[in-house]
Order: structure tokens, then sequence, then C-alpha cells
């Protein structure tokens, strides 16, 4: 784990303890918050061997992809609202 501020390092363990597909669940709808919150921009979104896989750039200029994970809009609303949820009670937001 790269060098975190302690409230974040709380939360990465938080993350990594949740099995594989929660954490890819997680991390997606996170980097759609952060794509919400002006810290990133979702670059674009192409078709992948089990789905589309979606390209974002940091303002720092890194660039990832992950999967798009099978949810539906509402749950995928949900889910933000609830890391939403979490990361206000921890002061992260």
């Amino acid at each position: 784990m790269t060098d975190l501020p302690p409230e974040l390092k709380e939360f990465a363990a938080f993350l990594d303890a949740q099995p594989a597909g929660v954490q890819t669940i997680f991390r997606y709808c996170l980097s759609l918050m952060m794509v919400e919150a002006g810290k990133m921009k979702l670059v674009r979104t192409a078709p992948g061997d089990e789905g589309a896989v979606c390209t974002f750039e940091t303002v720092a200029g890194d660039v990832f992809s992950l999967a798009k994970p099978p949810l539906s809009l509402e749950q995928e609303a949900a889910l933000i609202e609830q890391l939403r949820d979490i990361l206000n009670d921890e002061g992260l937001v």
C-alpha cells in the first residue's frame, strides 16, 4: 500500500477485507464518485471480453482501467450513496 493518510489507510484496509467481487464494485463506484467530484474524468468506455471497460484519468494524469461491474443503474446509485455515507461517517468527504 502506498503512503496514505491514516483515515484513508483505514478505508483501504476495509476495502481490502472485502471479497474480490465486492472490491471490484467498490472501486468502480468510488471512481464514479471521484468523477462526480471533479477529481478525475472518465476517458472512455470500450467493450471488453466480459463487458465494458472504463478508462479513467486522475487530475494528476494517472490513467487506469476498470471493468464495469454488472450493476443496474439503480444498484450503482444505491452503492454510490452507501459509499458516500461511509466516507462521510469517516470524515473523508
